[in-house]
């Protein structure tokens, strides 16, 4: 009897249910799991374009979460993309981002392969660390709440550098899992609300600054140009805080040479104690006569000033 070999006895592979977009939820529920596929020419480079895919949406959902939080909260404009994709990188390698098989596509000529991430799975390495700083954060803000004048300023501006990390983490947690984030949100608004009350806590604080030493009054121009492009308010009275700048311009004399070693010491309180304070010698100006040196010396402090005092005092 004469065998003739049928054409459905030649193996087909299936596209499994993940390589089409319309359904991949069947296998990875997006409740579940979050997803994004790699297609490429060599088997070796679809994963890489996978994870790159994946990392891209990830970043886009949790840009849109971000702006979304911050137009509720009537906050400035979001972060535009700022680092954030390299931010999102890596936490999801963090996450263990998983992939399935690889599929040979014969029409497209390309292979596919599926990147995952479990959402319970990105939850347990995500908590522990929201929790690590929400319990910090949530002393410090507290403390911060209750404070007024230059002293809130500047532990609300301290306390505003170390959120960063508690932010990207939040905003990834609500793509993952939003209806787990209740506890995190009320620090976020506290967060949020002070990013705003900084502005009118320095409108509030009012500085009567006192020199000694400055003679025509070049040093107590420079500070009080500095104080008000920080938004502090420079006054004669009606002042809440005082600010005390020592300026030593002392010269010596060898032979021809005078020479000043200059310094400057600036403390500013609230009329209870002392808030902030400011001190440093500098390295020794000389020339032939006085006026010159007292010139020089009088620059190098202003240089100072312009490069340390505004961070090291009012914030």
């Amino acid at each position: 009897m004469l065998v003739i070999p049928s054409c459905t006895s030649v193996p087909k592979t299936e596209k499994p249910l993940w390589a089409d977009s319309f359904s991949v939820n069947q296998v990875f529920p997006s409740s579940e799991y979050i997803t994004a596929s790699g297609y490429a020419k060599k088997k070796e480079m679809a994963a890489p374009v996978a994870d790159g895919n994946l990392a891209s949406y990830f970043s886009k959902e949790v840009s849109a979460v971000t702006r979304a939080v911050q137009r509720i909260s009537n906050t400035e404009k979001a972060r535009e993309n700022i680092s954030r994709e390299i931010i999102i990188k890596s936490q999801i390698e963090l996450f263990g981002i998983k992939h399935t098989e690889y599929y040979f596509d014969s029409q497209s000529k390309n292979y596919i392969v599926c990147a995952y991430i479990s959402r319970e799975e990105a939850w347990a390495v995500l908590e522990p660390k929201l929790n690590i700083h929400y319990s910090s954060l949530s002393k410090n803000i507290a403390h911060v709440k209750n404070q007024i004048g230059l002293k809130a300023v500047i532990n609300a501006n301290k306390l505003l550098s170390n959120t960063s990390d508690f932010e990207d983490l939040y905003y990834t947690a609500l793509f993952i899992f939003p209806n787990r984030c209740e506890k995190y949100s009320g620090l976020m608004e506290d967060i949020m609300n002070l990013k705003q009350r900084i502005s009118s806590l320095t409108r509030e604080v009012k500085i009567k600054i006192n020199t000694k030493g400055d003679g025509d009054g070049r040093i107590y121009s420079k500070i009080s140009s500095l104080v008000t492009d920080a938004d502090f308010t420079v006054c004669k009275s009606g002042e809440n805080h005082i600010m005390s700048v020592n300026v030593y311009i002392e010269e010596q004399i060898t032979g021809k040479v005078h020479s000043i070693y200059p310094q400057i010491s600036i403390v500013v309180s609230d009329g209870k104690e002392a808030v902030s304070s400011f001190s440093k010698s500098l390295e020794k100006v000389a020339a032939f006569n006085s006026t010159s040196v007292q010139k020089m010396a009088l620059s190098r402090i202003e240089e100072l000033l312009e490069q340390e005092f505004v961070e090291a005092c009012l914030k």
